[in-house]
């Protein structure tokens, strides 16, 4: 459950930042695509935050069945992935605002995740020769 709520949160952060950019600061938020500019609406957002949020979980449990310090690898992956999402709004925003906001629905979204979904100080039990 914690987790699904994870992926509602972060899916709530990149609308969340969507709903201010847009509407109330009236940004217009844009992308070159190979077939001309798309509009980033809401539905694009609620999609995209989802599907991340998704695949990070299923990333996570994979790890976590294959490795101990699941939480840790996992953490330095989406990090990276994280940063490098970036490159999308900046290689395809069409203005500045399109960039800044785009930039900071990433930045947010994988925040969330990364806070969200790994579980914290839930590793194994230390024995007791390792106390």
């Amino acid at each position: 459950m914690r987790r699904l709520l994870a992926v509602g949160v972060a899916t709530a952060v990149g609308i969340g930042i969507w709903l201010i950019a847009v509407p109330v600061l009236g940004a217009e938020l844009s992308v070159t695509t190979p077939d001309g500019a798309m509009a980033v609406g809401p539905a694009s957002v609620l999609v995209a935050g989802v599907v991340a949020g998704l695949a990070g979980w299923g990333s996570l449990a994979v790890l976590e069945r294959l490795t101990t310090g699941a939480a840790k690898v996992w953490t330095v992956l989406a990090l990276a992935l994280t940063v490098v999402s970036l490159l999308g709004p900046v290689g395809q925003a069409q203005s500045l605002e399109a960039t800044l906001a785009l930039g900071a629905m990433h930045l947010g979204v994988g925040a969330a995740l990364i806070g969200l979904l790994p579980a914290r100080g839930t590793g194994p039990t230390p024995s007791a020769g390792d106390r």
